[in-house]
């Protein structure tokens, strides 16, 4: 494994690598089995409801692996996504649902890399975030709110607390609390253990990364979001057919096993044309996700349940390993 990999990785929970429970729990289903007590009163915002809560938690196992669970299923579902990238029989340009498939693929790799490091992007319902509200009133700390909002809502733990605070867009928010984990990476890089080459080359594999999210003034990171957009709902880009304007290369985007190459292999820079920065930026993403998870769980020693039945088992079912 490159030491890039191994630097970042010393910033992950790596608790979720460590995970040996047969449980099929994710993070909406801790919210909703209220192991947990409130670390602070509930604030009221409009409507006297509240969107931000912040819980307390000693049993940290079923959390993790909760987390592993999230992370695992949307670490399989950004290889699918790739992998099923492929030439359509007899339209040999078409790249257009493979450009949406790289999109996806991107995608659930930042939610799975934004679990790996205690964070995530989830849809709380009313069973959720009411539990939550149990829990507050029968503390009193509910505040006098009358509710919490269900929704989509960004959570972050640190010790034994979790803190959740609502979003608005699942998509444009997902690639910004992404950005946001890039840029908290580039600023913990330097207290990491190595050799001061390492962390600057581990630095700038981030810092490009987090450079093509917010290309064009895509300020909240979510470049891939508006070329995905304008692919499919505008047909822009000559991807469809009769793929007029195209200036990529069809036969490269339609490559799908790129992302086993190491990320710092793709070229992010701005100079090349959307279609194919979108292809780099997607691979890229990938193959950071993929290299953190494949060394996270071989420096375990392979122990995690959730990676060992489901990643790990997908990456040798397609024999890409």
């Amino acid at each position: 494994m490159t030491p890039e990999i191994k630097i970042i990785h010393q910033l992950s929970l790596n608790e979720i690598f460590e995970v040996n429970l047969s449980s099929e729990s994710d993070l909406k289903a801790w919210v909703a089995n209220g192991h947990y007590l409130m670390s602070k009163c509930l604030v009221p915002v409009g409507k006297n409801r509240a969107t931000e809560f912040e819980l307390r938690f000693q049993q940290t196992e079923i959390l993790h692996a909760s987390l592993a669970n999230d992370s695992n299923r949307f670490a399989q579902a950004a290889i699918e996504s790739m992998w099923s990238v492929g030439k359509v029989n007899k339209l040999p340009k078409s790249t257009g649902w493979a450009a949406v498939q790289m999109y996806y693929s991107a995608f659930f790799a930042a939610h799975a890399l934004l679990r790996v490091y205690g964070r995530a992007c989830s849809q709380l319902e009313g069973d959720h975030v009411d539990k939550v509200f149990q829990i507050a009133s029968a503390t009193q700390l509910d505040g006098g709110v009358s509710s919490i909002e269900n929704g989509f809502y960004f959570s972050s733990i640190s010790n034994n607390e979790i803190t959740f605070s609502k979003l608005k867009d699942s998509h444009a928010d997902t690639w910004s609390s992404f950005s946001k984990l890039l840029t908290w990476l580039i600023d913990n890089i330097s207290n990491t253990t190595g050799l001061g080459k390492q962390k600057s080359e581990a630095l700038t594999l981030i810092s490009n990364i987090k450079a093509a999210l917010n290309m064009s003034g895509a300020t909240k990171g979510n470049w891939p979001s508006r070329i995905r957009n304008k692919i499919n709902y505008q047909h822009t880009h000559g991807v469809w057919y009769p793929y007029k304007g195209a200036l990529h290369d069809h036969d490269m985007v339609l490559r799908n096993t790129e992302w086993l190459k190491d990320p710092t292999s793709f070229d992010l820079g701005s100079s090349n044309n959307d279609i194919s920065i979108l292809y780099n930026v997607s691979n890229a993403i990938l193959s950071l996700m993929y290299h953190l998870m494949k060394y996270g769980y071989e420096r375990s020693g392979k122990v995690s349940l959730p990676l060992s039945n489901g990643l790990f088992r997908l990456i040798n079912q397609i024999q890409a390993a």
